[in-house]
């Protein structure tokens, strides 16, 4: 029997707490060197309660010799050769080295590709002005994002026309020679199939250009034509507010620079509504909550995945995350997770062993704008102090 994440939130209150003590505060720019992973992220102890609030039907089954393993993350640019013409050929080893052990153990890797891949040199954008960025990546490194894992990138954002169509027509041709499957325009499903289960993709974004988050209607219409194709439908947008105050969000439309970002909640809502099992965010640069409605996760924005040549690492987007997920053959969740990151001094990313990203979006469900039931993911206690150091240092940039 399926239980709301919200009815067993009891069941976690009874799990005693061991005390913290008080631990010296850290340097208000979080960066810590990369340590793999830990195995304290997912502590037995707090197994039965991660399952109870993350949108796994308890009691936890075992995972299915069937079963395949997604990643998904946030917003990618690797360098900006439209900045630096000549981005040094080092920095191809470097880009993913501190996620490439996790990245490696997933199936199938999805992520939303901030830019052009294209020696397109004119611009629709104005960078001039410092309100406005244009992104442009070498064209081979489609085959750099393929050897790293990469199975799907979505276009739906306000970067894939950053160099009008040619740029766009680049970008396309490029990513199918290298086999990563584009995700994102208008009309389009994307089915891919891994160990004979179907799995459909379905990118948003808030332009008329792809499909839109603000038309439900249509997208509604999407995922039920997904739904007829695949064991397991995916929808991932690019939508919201940009900034440190965009860790919080309501129940309602976002205005961003004058622009209409959405209603990312009503839209996800009416996503799952139509038989999306998975809805990922991306676009606020920032971690947002995650909910689980009518059974089925919402992660509402997981941070920047790689900036280097033009994203923050700096205040809240200082903390990421990607997002792991296990179905079984027949498409049930079997396991929901988040791999904490955070960013070194060259914006890359590395697996945070404090976990500071999923405690992040733990407080941001607890302390959420609006009526939900909310996912707490698993973390240890062995960090929680310096989070709340962390978090009491740069809360004030959210105001």
């Amino acid at each position: 029997m399926n239980m709301s994440c919200r009815a067993q939130q009891n069941r976690l209150n009874l799990i005693s707490r061991v005390p913290l003590a008080f631990i010296q505060a850290i340097n208000r720019h979080y960066f810590l060197p990369h340590l793999g992973l830990i195995a304290g992220l997912t502590l037995s102890v707090n197994l039965y309660a991660a399952q109870a609030l993350s949108c796994v039907t308890p009691p936890a089954a075992e995972i299915s010799e069937g079963s395949v393993r997604l990643m998904l993350g946030g917003d990618i640019v690797l360098g900006n050769s439209f900045v630096v013409e000549h981005i040094p050929k080092d920095w191809e080893e470097r880009y993913f080295a501190g996620v490439r052990a996790t990245l490696q153990q997933a199936d199938m890797v999805v992520g939303n590709l901030e830019g052009t891949l294209t020696e397109h040199k004119i611009t629709r954008k104005n960078p001039g002005t410092g309100r406005q960025f244009a992104f442009r990546s070498p064209p081979h490194y489609a085959e750099l994002l393929k050897q790293e894992g990469f199975t799907a990138l979505n276009l739906a954002n306000n970067h894939a026309y950053d160099f009008g169509e040619t740029g766009m027509r680049d970008t396309l041709s490029h990513l199918e020679n290298a086999q990563i499957t584009a995700i994102g325009l208008p009309g389009e499903i994307k089915i891919l199939t891994l160990r004979n289960i179907n799995i459909a993709v379905i990118g948003f974004s808030v332009s008329s250009w792809f499909n839109t988050v603000l038309d439900l209607a249509k997208g509604a219409e999407l995922v039920r034509l997904a739904t007829a194709q695949a064991t397991y439908v995916v929808v991932t947008f690019h939508a919201g507010a940009e900034g440190s105050p965009a860790i919080w969000h309501d129940d309602e439309e976002e205005l961003f620079m004058g622009e209409n970002r959405g209603n990312t909640v009503a839209f996800s809502r009416a996503m799952i509504e139509a038989g999306a099992d998975l809805v990922v965010g991306h676009g606020p640069h920032v971690l947002r909550a995650a909910e689980c409605y009518q059974g089925k996760p919402i992660i509402y924005s997981l941070g920047n995945f790689v900036g280097v040549g033009g994203l923050s690492a700096q205040k809240l987007a200082a903390v990421s995350a990607l997002l792991d997920v296990t179905i079984n053959a027949d498409g049930v969740l079997r396991s929901i997770n988040l791999v904490p990151l955070n960013f070194n001094e060259q914006k890359l990313p590395q697996v945070d062993p404090l976990a500071f990203g999923t405690r992040l979006v733990n407080y941001l469900g607890k302390h959420a704008r609006y009526p939900a039931d909310f996912i707490e993911f698993p973390v240890s206690e062995e960090g929680q102090a310096e989070f709340e150091i962390w978090l009491k240092t740069n809360k004030r940039h959210a105001e």
